[in-house]
Order: C-alpha cells, then sequence, then structure tokens
C-alpha cells in the first residue's frame, strides 16, 4: 500500500510524504475493509493536547494513522506515512505497543475530518 501511496503523490506532483498523511490514512483504511478482511478506522490526533505521533526524540505531531482488527481478533495499528518523523516508512505493531507513539484524539473530531476530505475527494474523482 506504501507502494502506491507514493505513486499517487508521484503523479500529483508532491514530493514527500509530509503532511499527506490524512490521504495515506484514508487510503489505507478503505483498502484494508474492502480487500483485508478486517475492521479498520483512521485515528489521529492536533498534537500534544489532543493526540497525535510523538517523534524519536519525544515531540509530539498532528498526524493521522490507521487503527484495526484483524479477522482473528488481533489489533494493530498501521502507519504509512510514518517517516515524516523520522520513523521507517511504515510502522506495524500491536495497539499495546501503539500507544506509547501513538495517541488517538477526539474521535468525533477526526471522523468529522476523514468523512469531509472522503466527500471532497469522491467530489473531485467522480466520473460523470
Amino acid at each position: 500500500m506504501r507502494g502506491i501511496f507514493i505513486r499517487v503523490l508521484a503523479v500529483s506532483k508532491i514530493g514527500d510524504v509530509s503532511g499527506t498523511c490524512l490521504w495515506a490514512s484514508i487510503l489505507l483504511q478503505q483498502s484494508l475493509e474492502k480487500f483485508g478482511e478486517c475492521e479498520a478506522v483512521v485515528r489521529g490526533g492536533e498534537g500534544y493536547l489532543d493526540g497525535g505521533a510523538i517523534d524519536p526524540s519525544g515531540v509530539w505531531h498532528g498526524h493521522y494513522w490507521v487503527e484495526g482488527v484483524s479477522s482473528g481478533g488481533a489489533a494493530f495499528v498501521v502507519d504509512i506515512a510514518a517517516d515524516q518523523f523520522g520513523w521507517p516508512p511504515v510502522v506495524v505493531m500491536s495497539i499495546e505497543r501503539a500507544r506509547e507513539r501513538y495517541r488517538p484524539g477526539e474521535d468525533r473530531r477526526t471522523q468529522e475530518t476523514v468523512d469531509d476530505e472522503l466527500g471532497m475527494m469522491k467530489e473531485r474523482f467522480a466520473v460523470s
């Protein structure tokens, strides 16, 4: 999925993943639900006070990622834009381990942001 996302960015003339985590997370969440036989949701936060992701130096940032539950019941976190904060490009870990690095913010606000972005994507790419 990371490779597909990087190609989408290249076609869109976007040079790196900085600031693209919402798009990455929506693409990943939609793909996991459709093809991955699991439940998945985009999570995020605005930084230190409302969740987000921490970088290797201990600084919190606003960020979006995906949390899911596999068909076997394993809860996980996947982030395909983690390299913008100094982590490997793709992070996959259990929910328990992930809580040190990823803290969801207010779910309603995150879902509204995701819904708004999905609506704009559907309008922009709708086939007439």
